[in-house]
């Protein structure tokens, strides 16, 4: 295979950022191959090297997407889900997400920090939404994330909080966060 089918693949795929093992199944490769393939594009600035075994397309990957690649699984939640959503207008350098263990990696001058939470609720899908490659807390879920973890979520736009459906995925979290929920929504929940 040549390098124009390599990075033909590449682009079909609709995915922004790779693993070394990602190039490897997507281009049906060994892992000696792959490593060389890969750092021949990266030195004919076909595929840049973001860290070691981390490659992209172009300078214009998806942070998010990335997020979900370095642990999977994993997905997006807290201040970084809300501004995703609109309902945070701070920018972050650190883009947080849960997984099933703590974590933290600096790429591309953004910390991607992970947080451990426990499995049940981890796997409960509820509030989690997947969608063009990467895996976010809606923002309902966020908010109960960030309570859970003992962080003040940053809301800037409350019309985008659907607070009968934060009451309702609030049931499965301890009754620490649900207190927090009633005592900062009061009334809305």
């Amino acid at each position: 295979m040549d390098i124009s089918q390599r990075l033909k693949l590449l682009n079909n795929s609709q995915k922004t950022v790779f693993k070394l093992k990602d190039l490897q199944d997507l281009w049906s490769d060994n892992v000696l191959n792959t490593k060389m393939s890969a750092k021949r594009m990266v030195g004919k600035k076909l595929l840049l090297k973001l860290a070691k075994n981390y490659y992209c397309l172009n300078k214009e990957y998806n942070i998010y997407e990335l997020a979900n690649l370095i642990i999977s699984p994993s997905y997006v939640s807290f201040n970084s889900a809300l501004f995703f959503k609109g309902v945070c207008f701070q920018a972050q350098n650190t883009i947080s997400s849960v997984a099933l263990f703590n974590y933290e990696k600096k790429i591309d001058n953004k910390i991607y920090k992970y947080f451990t939470m426990k499995k049940e609720l981890f796997f409960n899908l509820e509030g989690i939404i997947v969608q063009n490659n990467i895996s976010f807390a809606c923002p309902e879920r966020a908010i109960l994330d960030s309570f859970y973890f003992g962080f003040l979520p940053n809301v800037d736009n409350e019309e985008k909080i659907n607070f009968t459906f934060l009451k309702k995925i609030s049931q499965f979290y301890p009754n620490s966060v649900k207190n927090k929920i009633k005592k900062i929504y009061g009334s809305k929940v």
